[in-house]
């Protein structure tokens, strides 16, 4: 609890850290969670030996322990933070569990044997729990994108980094060949970009102003190669330019890893796609 008040404090009124010489607003926070984790050890080794706890220095370090690794938990399990109103009765609940754990009563092993299993397993289960509300939170991102889920089928390629702006009205993601040789740590030189937007008032055909992935992107110069297709072949980049009604899809790579024939069969399965399709 004296954790929770030290962390409650307004620091950054007291002690502003871009007034500190040599110290940074990281190192000032760090600071601070090394003082307040002291602290609270130090309060918690006393309230306990005033209440008669014995051993107090051993409860009052596994609380801590366990204090951290909920919180650890948490984190992973992407949960809400507690409201304040619950810290005490958590913190109460912690410090209880510690001293069961702590107890020198040779009967509690398998109590205590089934307690620590029983965290031990929390922890994959908080990851899928955490990945699974990731999962969620970026489909209900993707379906409020404001435009239409066009993509193409990635058959040969595997979905990364989508993403949906939504002041700019636009969403994105790439495509990585699934092929050997194909690096996954340099997307830039191999992956394929797709971006779906509203057709722009300065997309006028040969000028093919738009957007790749948020950058601007003035292609002057791009050829109609099908119905509503256009492309523009640069030193390094070959870009695609597909209208569909008042959108408009452009499809950007590097054409030294990624043949104009791949975009073309790209461009020609497009069509409009589930949230789910993004997110596998």
């Amino acid at each position: 609890m004296s954790s929770i008040a030290l962390a409650a404090l307004p620091w950054v009124d007291l002690l502003p850290c871009d007034r500190q010489q040599g110290w940074s607003c990281l190192g000032v926070g760090l600071f601070f969670l090394g003082v307040a984790a002291v602290v609270g050890f130090l309060v918690s080794w006393l309230a306990l030996r005033l209440a008669g706890v014995r051993p107090a220095w051993q409860v009052a370090a596994t609380a801590a322990l366990l204090l951290w690794l909920a919180g650890e938990l948490g984190d992973r399990a992407g949960a809400w933070t507690l409201p304040d109103a619950l810290l005490p009765f958590v913190t109460a609940a912690v410090f209880a569990l510690a001293a069961a754990l702590t107890a020198p009563r040779p009967l509690l092993w398998r109590p205590r044997i089934a307690l620590l299993v029983a965290l031990a397993l929390c922890w994959p289960l908080s990851a899928l729990l955490g990945g699974h509300r990731a999962d969620e939170g970026l489909r209900d991102e993707i379906a409020g994108a404001g435009v239409p889920l066009y993509a193409p089928d990635v058959a040969g390629y595997r979905i990364r980094t989508p993403l949906a702006s939504k002041p700019g009205r636009w969403f994105g993601f790439t495509l990585l060949p699934d092929r050997p040789g194909a690096d996954a740590d340099d997307p830039n030189h191999w992956a394929v970009r797709v971006t779906v937007q509203p057709v722009g008032p300065t997309f006028r055909p040969p000028v093919c102003d738009a957007l790749d992935l948020g950058s601007t992107v003035r292609a002057e110069g791009c050829e109609q190669v099908a119905p509503d297709t256009w492309r523009r072949v640069g030193p390094y980049v070959v870009f695609y330019f597909v209208r569909r009604g008042d959108h408009l899809v452009v499809m950007s790579a590097d054409g030294r890893n990624n043949t104009e024939a791949d975009l073309r069969a790209l461009a020609s399965t497009l069509a409009e796609r589930d949230p789910h399709y993004f997110v596998r």
